[in-house]
């Protein structure tokens, strides 16, 4: 059986040669079934393998939300076991224990902001952070849709695709 290109270019060809005149009736028709069959068998056949890739995103998908369920877990007691250390260091007054194969001290952090207040109106303006404008899209579209002009601003296309039922 060709490929979906070559079955592709023999179904042109066929019309190309119906359009000229070069093939009876008869000839025509027999070819084009033919070629359309093999087509149609085709095109089912990807949409067997389409349909497998996305089972197998979809399990890859529930792998990376349970690894990365897992990550989270072990991160939590890493920091729990981090916390329990440093407790115990310091009910015993210690800052620096050298042991066979690692030294543990605690040591202080940098500095970090608290904020006090969190109400945005009484922090000086000095200290915020504005963020570039964002083009909302969906406005836009509603716009064209409404029938306002945005001549060298935006307009509405649509495109085709394929829908596997």
């Amino acid at each position: 059986m060709a490929n979906i290109y070559e079955l592709t270019e023999s179904i042109k060809l066929l019309w190309e040669l119906m359009d000229q005149g070069e093939l009876d009736d008869d000839a025509l028709i027999d070819a084009m079934e033919n070629s359309q069959e093999d087509l149609k068998d085709k095109l089912e056949n990807y949409c067997k393998f389409i349909r497998q890739m996305e089972s197998d995103i979809e399990g890859i998908s529930f792998e990376i939300k349970r690894l990365q369920d897992r990550k989270k877990v072990l991160e939590n007691t890493i920091d729990r076991s981090k916390k329990v250390m440093q407790q115990a260091m310091e009910t015993a007054g210690e800052r620096n224990v050298k042991g066979a194969i690692f030294t543990i001290s605690i040591q202080a952090n940098p500095e970090k902001v608290v904020m006090d207040e969190q109400y945005i109106e009484n922090i000086p303006k000095c200290y915020l952070k504005y963020k570039d404008p964002e083009i909302d899209r969906t406005k836009i579209k509603e716009a064209l849709k409404k029938g306002v002009t945005l001549d060298g601003i935006a307009h509405l296309e649509r495109s085709e695709g394929l829908r596997i039922r």
